[in-house]
């Protein structure tokens, strides 16, 4: 099972608010220039692009490391109590997660969700097969070296890979499936003996009609991953979508720390009216800032929702974060959006009061 919710004040010292946190990779874009970018064009000037030479290309991986300790900076800087491992893979976490896999192929980008961001998807002709550790993995000890904020590594989860993935053959079958979920569940084990506290996994296309009738097969994903990680708190972030009827299911899945979801937009009103059924200890990751648009929200438009989000979720159990990851926008506005979060967040109380 899960571990069971830690205080603000006993997870950070001397501070009893509620906590903030991000929903997955905060952006590097600073007026389109960054050193990551001119290592990723020097790179595809002397290899063939593809995840293994990614991986080998020493400089790709110093400048990697360089640009995670300014990610995470950043965010300690905004205000975050809980910090994204600041892992930026080489063109998209898909592409480059490809690599620790045998079995595969990557093929061309395809758009994700209605998001304006493309990942590789894989092309599965066969059952895989773990060859090494997830990329984020090693980002994670790399992170908790450089900071003494805890770290909150994302990871996509293996249902969303599967959902996009070209399958073809035995890489269509049952098996192959159950393949890939023990790939992310030992992967998941590997950050449990990092000492990894909580974890991100990201299937919010669940959510979308065409899959919402997967959910007793994400559900056993879930439980499976959690149970590779005891001591750790899983959290499922379901974003750009409303939770509905699926939000007892998710709160009934064994070993699930918490669940996220999109108070943002068109999903703001469905889902605070979802939240009348909530029940049990598990955290709300709650996305109140909108990571897809550029506008700063007002400490009071954030209080608000926060206000109506705890009439459902006692606040000792709700962390503000965006509604998704921050990737989407350039760095001062995602830098901007998380410190207004940070306030609001910070000075809340049950009443919504500063």
């Amino acid at each position: 099972m899960s571990c069971p919710y830690v205080s603000a004040a006993v997870l950070l010292p001397g501070i009893a608010s509620m906590l903030v946190t991000t929903a997955g990779r905060f952006p590097i874009v600073r007026n389109g220039q960054h050193p990551l970018r001119t290592a990723v064009e020097e790179w595809r000037e002397r290899e063939t692009p593809t995840p293994e030479s990614a991986w080998r290309d020493e400089t790709l991986r110093t400048v990697q490391a360089e640009t995670q300790l300014e990610l995470l900076a950043a965010q300690d800087e905004a205000g975050a109590d809980i910090l994204d491992a600041g892992f930026v893979p080489i063109y998209d976490e898909w592409f480059q997660a490809a690599r620790a896999v045998a079995g595969l192929e990557v093929a061309a980008p395809l758009r994700y969700l209605d998001t304006n961001t493309y990942y590789h998807h894989w092309v599965l002709d066969r059952i895989p097969s773990r060859q090494a550790e997830n990329p984020v993995v090693s980002a994670y000890r790399h992170a908790t070296a450089h900071t003494e904020r805890p770290i909150k590594p994302a990871l996509f989860g293996p249902y969303t890979i599967w959902a996009y993935a070209d399958r073809q053959g035995d890489g269509a079958t049952p098996a192959a499936f159950a393949a890939l979920v023990d790939i992310w569940a030992a992967d998941v084990a590997a950050l449990a003996a990092a000492g990894v506290r909580y974890i991100h996994i990201e299937e919010s296309v669940v959510l979308r009609p065409k899959h919402r009738p997967d959910f007793p097969l994400v559900a056993r994903v879930i439980e499976q991953i959690a149970n590779a990680a005891p001591e750790a708190t899983v959290i499922v972030h379901l974003a750009c979508g409303a939770i509905g009827d699926l939000l007892q299911p998710f709160l009934n899945i064994p070993g699930l720390g918490g669940l996220g979801l999109d108070f943002t937009d068109a999903y703001r009103a469905p889902n605070l009216a979802a939240l009348a059924g909530w029940n049990g200890d598990k955290i709300l990751q709650a996305g109140i800032a909108d990571a897809r648009s550029i506008r700063v929200e007002s400490e009071a438009e954030l209080h608000e929702t926060l206000t109506a989000i705890t009439s459902a979720v006692p606040d000792a159990n709700c962390w503000a974060t965006p509604s998704t990851a921050l990737l989407y926008l350039p760095r001062h506005a995602a830098f901007e959006k998380l410190a207004m979060l940070a306030q609001a967040a910070h000075g809340f109380n049950r009443n919504g009061a500063l």
